[in-house]
């Protein structure tokens, strides 16, 4: 992933959920309403076809990086989020492939890239879950695992020293030996 110098877009959780939401809209062909955040959405689940994005997990993947901005300090954490992405409905299995087989895809990394420092790092294989409806019936679901880089910041005020007095002093009548 390319870093700029000077103060980046703020990249949250949020931005993360969104840039991969809308990602999955455009690969699977799904409507907005279809791609929902897990746990705690308060949202029953869809009739047809409808993914479940939750965050499983973080990861510090390098060192801080520190670059400085006007008046300010930058500090830069490259972290790896993964993100499980569950696929319900007819042809889960095939999105579930469809996504893992995208997401390495460089059209994703522009796509992504588009939403601040967050790139694609890896796509596990999709795996079928059990499922049983409210109405305990077992429905067609897939898993998929991503993982995606991204790169968190926070900026502090830094005061910097613009001026400097240059003069040549006499050592011993400025400061006398003792």
């Amino acid at each position: 992933m390319v870093e700029a110098d000077g103060a980046p877009p703020d990249v949250t959780e949020g931005t993360v959920l969104t840039a991969l939401g809308q990602w999955l809209c455009a690969t699977l062909s799904l409507s907005a309403d279809a791609v929902m955040v897990g746990q705690v959405n308060r949202v029953a689940p869809l009739c047809g076809t409808f993914a479940i994005m939750t965050v499983a997990g973080r990861g510090r993947i390098a060192t801080n990086r520190t670059t400085y901005g006007a008046g300010c300090r930058i500090v830069w954490m490259q972290q790896r989020i993964d993100v499980r992405v569950d696929l319900h409905g007819p042809g889960a299995g095939d999105g579930a492939g469809r996504v893992a087989l995208l997401f390495r895809d460089p059209a994703c990394a522009d796509f992504l890239a588009g939403f601040g420092s967050i790139a694609p790092l890896h796509a596990d294989p999709p795996v079928q879950r059990d499922f049983v409806s409210d109405a305990a019936q077992y429905e067609d679901t897939w898993q998929v695992t991503l993982s995606l880089q991204v790169n968190f910041t926070a900026t502090f005020a830094q005061e910097f020293a613009d001026t400097l007095n240059v003069g040549i002093f006499e050592t011993d009548a400025t400061f006398p030996p003792e």
